[in-house]
C-alpha cells in the first residue's frame, strides 16, 4: 500500500470520527431540548466535555484517534445510560416518535379507506376545479414523507419536540401541493394537446403523490412556472 493510500485511509478515519462526534452532539442537544437532562446540568456538561475533548484529540497534529475513540465510547455510554433510564413515555415520544407514527398511520388508514370505498365519487367530485383524488394522493405523499423523516430523525436520535407540529401539517401540505401540481400539469396538458380531459389519471396521481412526498420538488416546479410567466409578461 502506497503512502498516499495510507494517508487517505487515515484522513477518512479522522473524518468518520469527527462526523460521529457531531452526530452525538446533535443527539445530546436534541435530548436536552426535549427535557431529558433539563434538571441535571452535571451529566449534560460531562457528556459535552467528553465530546469536546475527543474532537480536540482529532484536531491534534498528529491526531490521537485512539484517545478520541475512548472518549467517544465513554460519552456514548453515559448518554445511552440516561436515555435508557428515562421514563417510558419520554422514550416513546422522543426516541421512537410514537405519537407522530400513530398519527401518520391513522391518516394513512383514513386515506386508504376513503379511496377503497369512495373512489368512484372522488374521481367525479372537484374542489376549486381540482379533482378530489389529487388532494388525496398528495396527502398520501405527505404521509410517506413523514414516515421517511421520522425514521431518519429516530435512528439518529435527533427528534425534537418542535418538529411534531411539522409532522402534523405534512398531510395537509401534501394535499395542497398535490392539487397545485395537478393544476400545473393540467394547464400544460391543455396547452400542448388542446384537450380538456385526461384519459389516463395514473400518471397525474403519481405526480400529486410525488408533490406531497417532496415539497422541495413541488416548490421548485411552482417557482419555475412563475419565472416563465414573468418572462412572458415582460
Amino acid at each position: 500500500m502506497s503512502w498516499k493510500s495510507l494517508a487517505k485511509a487515515a484522513d477518512d478515519e479522522i473524518a468518520y470520527w469527527k462526523n460521529q462526534f457531531q452526530l452525538l452532539r446533535k443527539a445530546l442537544e436534541s435530548a436536552n431540548e426535549d427535557g431529558l437532562l433539563r434538571d441535571e446540568a452535571g451529566p449534560y456538561q460531562s457528556i459535552m466535555d467528553k465530546i469536546a475533548a475527543g474532537s480536540a484529540d482529532l484536531s491534534q497534529q498528529p491526531p490521537n484517534t485512539n484517545e478520541a475513540q475512548k472518549k467517544f465510547g465513554s460519552a456514548c455510554y453515559e448518554f445511552n445510560y440516561h436515555v435508557n433510564s428515562a421514563k417510558f413515555w419520554w422514550r416513546f415520544k422522543y426516541c421512537y416518535g410514537g405519537p407522530a407514527l400513530l398519527y401518520l398511520l391513522s391518516i394513512l388508514v383514513v386515506i386508504l379507506l376513503a379511496w377503497s370505498f369512495f373512489s368512484p365519487s372522488l374521481s367525479d367530485s372537484t374542489f376549486l376545479w381540482v379533482p378530489s383524488w389529487a388532494f388525496l394522493w398528495g396527502a398520501m405523499g405527505g404521509v410517506f414523507n413523514g414516515f421517511w423523516w421520522l425514521w431518519q430523525h429516530a435512528w439518529r436520535r435527533e427528534l425534537r419536540k418542535v418538529w411534531y407540529v411539522w409532522y402534523a401539517i405534512l398531510p395537509i401540505m401534501g394535499a395542497i401541493l398535490g392539487a397545485l401540481v395537478y393544476l400545473v400539469f393540467f394547464a400544460g396538458f391543455i396547452t400542448a394537446t388542446g384537450e380538456t380531459q385526461v384519459k389516463s389519471q395514473s400518471f397525474v396521481m403519481l405526480l400529486s403523490a410525488l408533490a406531497g412526498f417532496s415539497a422541495r420538488w413541488a416548490v421548485e416546479i411552482l417557482i419555475n412556472i412563475t419565472k416563465i410567466i414573468k418572462i412572458k409578461s415582460e
